[in-house]
């Protein structure tokens, strides 16, 4: 995360004071182990998969990782691998089992829950770094699809951003994730992470690909994905290393967090032209890359709401 922060020109966002204090973040994944980088900022734990609250836990890693680079505070690490937002508020929903596999009711249950609960906790933002690719049976179930897409429009009347991860089953046309699909979600891809952008341009080939049936420019920005090192589910204090669009979908939440942090009153279609105003072009096509790479100091440098 040290790599992605100098890479995202993060040092000039942070000395505005922003740390995403007072935002919080609903994360739907394989749930969440207790880090030390998570402080006593994890705010509701439920698992979808057995239909209850229990203990947190997380028997994959991959959502402890994603709340890492979302919202860790990096606190075992001397700061090296802090987060985007490192004082963001955490609610997490278990979705997914131990090899990051589910049934989209699980999902829909999350869904219905955050919409009948998003006032109690505050909730501003839904980062869902999973997949569903077009070719599966869910995709196809058009039922489903209606529904996910209902509760997609749900969340964007009530100001809530969803931010989705593309999917890594690039680099062919229309490899997106459904999730992303819609004009009312912030779908991100995976740059490389190559520390020495903008001179190395280049999205990594298993990003998911638009365009999507409403929009040239899906996914809508890229991110560093490659090799991010955050939370490990396995030691208190201990990192590890993963890679794909499910670890630059997080960045792009934090970074979603600390827009709210300034601009609390921001419209959810402010907010989402920020997002996408704020990247940089990397000269890719628009199915590969959307906007651009996201960009932190260019995000701040920009006009208020």
């Amino acid at each position: 995360m040290d790599r992605v922060r100098k890479q995202l020109h993060m040092d000039a966002v942070y000395e505005l004071g922003l740390t995403g204090r007072n935002v919080n973040v609903c994360v739907l994944d394989t749930g969440i182990f207790y880090h030390k980088d998570f402080d006593d900022r994890l705010l509701e734990f439920i698992d979808f998969t057995k239909r209850g609250s229990m203990g947190c836990y997380d028997d994959s890693g991959h959502g402890t990782h994603v709340c890492g680079i979302l919202a860790g505070s990096g606190r075992a690490s001397r700061g090296r691998y802090q987060g985007i937002a490192p004082k963001a508020g955490l609610i997490v929903g278990k979705i997914l089992n131990r090899n990051g596999k589910g049934q989209m009711q699980d999902l829909f249950h999350a869904l219905e829950w955050i919409l009948e609960n998003h006032g109690r906790y505050g909730i501003r933002i839904v980062n869902i770094s999973i997949g569903i690719p077009e070719k599966s049976d869910s995709a196809k179930d058009r039922e489903k699809r209606d529904l996910l897409h209902s509760y997609i429009r749900q969340f964007f009347q009530l100001g809530i951003l969803v931010v989705t991860a593309a999917g890594n089953l690039g680099p062919a046309r229309n490899s997106l994730s459904i999730l992303g699909e819609s004009t009312q979600t912030i779908c991100v891809g995976c740059h490389d992470g190559n520390i020495s952008f903008p001179n190395s341009k280049k999205c990594e080939i298993y990003s998911g690909r638009g365009p999507s049936i409403y929009s040239l420019r899906k996914p809508d920005v890229v991110a560093p994905g490659t090799e991010i090192i955050s939370c490990s589910s396995r030691n208190p204090t201990g990192y590890i290393k993963k890679s794909g669009t499910s670890m630059a979908c997080p960045i792009v939440s934090g970074l979603a967090a600390l827009v709210l942090e300034r601009y609390p009153a921001i419209s959810i279609e402010n907010l989402m032209a920020k997002i996408r105003g704020a990247a940089i072009d990397l000269e890719e096509p628009w199915s590969k890359q959307g906007y651009g790479m996201v960009d932190g100091e260019k995000l701040f440098r920009r006009p208020g709401p």
